[in-house]
């Protein structure tokens, strides 16, 4: 087997219209009933993935147009794959970000940095298990508006394609 080397895809600013993606998840809020910090919404970057998922069955429920861009799964397959059949990391990074969202959707009020190091995923029903590094970014507990009650966490990471396996893979 041979690994196929790829080179790190570097955003370019055509190719990202920040605003929109700032104007998506404030869309996609207001139409759930939901609020976050107003910080998270000025932390989005450039190249930022922005994704939801709810409380507490944490499924993902938002996914900005970088994520599509990334990922090679299709929606339904999102919306009717649990997320550790789609994709791998090590069992450590898993807990660490488990136990880091569990804990900014139980105590903060604000947007916070994940505070966690890089790590790897794997798209594991890619045929050539596609690898990306994942660079976490900022997490924020969502609350619903009527009742203030913690409804979902949101969060931002930028992905590096680091490689795909060969087509000789068996």
């Amino acid at each position: 087997m041979r690994l196929k080397k790829q080179n790190v895809s570097i955003v370019r600013p055509e190719d990202y219209d920040l605003e929109a993606e700032r104007a998506a998840v404030i869309k996609f809020m207001q139409e759930n009933g939901l609020e976050v910090d107003a910080e998270f919404i000025r932390q989005i970057t450039l190249g930022d993935i922005v994704e939801v998922y709810s409380v507490p069955e944490n499924t993902q429920i938002y996914r900005n147009t970088e994520f599509i861009k990334h990922c090679s799964y299709t929606t339904e397959q999102m919306a009717t794959i649990p997320f550790p059949k789609l994709f791998w990391r090590s069992e450590d990074d898993h807990v660490t970000l488990m136990h880091r969202a569990s804990q900014v959707v139980s105590t903060e009020k604000k947007c916070v940095p994940w505070d966690v190091g890089n790590h790897q995923l794997v798209e594991s029903l890619h045929p050539k298990k596609r690898t990306f590094e994942i660079q976490m970014g900022v997490i924020a507990p969502c609350f619903e508006l009527k009742t203030q009650a913690r409804r979902a966490w949101a969060s931002t990471l930028k992905v590096s394609f680091i490689f795909e396996w060969g087509d000789d893979l068996t």
